[in-house]
């Protein structure tokens, strides 16, 4: 009866686990209105001011671009799209807050029309550390070479990194999650990402891959934003951003536990009896 007994605890922590309100959002954007309009998210991209806020307190972070990262059909079902050789922006957590231990996540539904077919893909999305540059939890995007792309992710900077296993789809939307885990000691964080996960921290779901830092290139401090990128012709993928977010969650267990209560959930379902 222990099996049992453990099996249904695990269950029924899974369930509190999936509880509503266990969120803490430090920023999110739908890009609808009344708090957005159609046209450019920071204005103007090429006379190089960093600081002045644009909509809803977006930041530009790089001066001289080309295009504008702009809003469109605020009115209704706002998003926003990124090209190429253009505005980089980010937005700080509301209230100045950062996040220097444990776990962050950051989700977006995105759908994307093309994507270049190269290693060193570029990452719209990101997280930050609240400056113009020191860019985390990059998520790539690549094609595949056929009719989709493929994803990457990386903790920080580092220069090799492998794409997932399965390709996603032109055209079609997804709800990309990154988790992102802080781990005690030097350049060795974590991260996590999911494809359309079932709950909002991805809890049981498969990771679509994970990336770890193996000491190539430095853990953040803090971080304090969420960013979208716009990379080079060469590199950059075309897409459009809906629904951003950064949140953490205080039912979420470490890394370790949460791989023994998707076994206990394994078990429960065998519906083994014992003496």
């Amino acid at each position: 009866m222990r099996i049992a007994f453990i099996t249904v605890a695990a269950l029924l922590y899974i369930g509190a686990l999936q509880a509503r309100g266990a969120l803490t959002v430090l920023y999110q954007a739908n890009f609808n209105s009344p708090t957005y309009t159609d046209g450019p998210l920071v204005f103007p991209p090429t006379a190089g001011d960093t600081t002045t806020p644009g909509q809803d307190g977006w930041l530009s972070s790089n001066a001289g671009s080309t295009n504008n990262i702009s809003v469109s059909n605020a009115a209704t079902n706002g998003f926003v799209s990124l090209t190429t050789n253009g505005q980089d922006v980010r937005h700080l957590f509301n209230g100045g807050a950062t996040v220097d231990s444990g776990t962050l996540f950051y989700d977006a539904d995105v759908t994307v029309s093309a994507a270049q077919f190269i290693q060193g893909a570029d990452y719209p999305l990101h997280l930050s550390n609240g400056s113009t540059s020191g860019n985390f939890a990059r998520l790539y995007f690549k094609s595949d070479g056929a009719t989709g792309y493929v994803l990457a992710l990386t903790t920080s900077n580092q220069n090799a990194f492998t794409y997932g296993p399965s390709s996603l789809a032109f055209g079609t939307p997804y709800h990309l999650l990154v988790r992102y885990d802080f781990v005690p000691g030097a350049n060795n964080d974590t991260a996590a990402l999911y494809i359309n996960p079932t709950t909002p921290e991805g809890l049981l779901d498969a990771p679509y891959l994970v990336a770890v830092n193996t000491g190539t290139a430095l853990d953040p401090t803090q971080l304090a934003a969420i960013s979208l990128r716009q990379g080079g012709i060469n590199s950059a993928p075309t897409l459009t951003v809906d629904n951003y977010r950064a949140f953490t969650s205080d039912l979420v267990p470490e890394p370790s536990a949460l791989s023994l209560i998707a076994a206990f959930a394994v078990l429960g379902t065998c519906r083994r009896r014992t003496t």
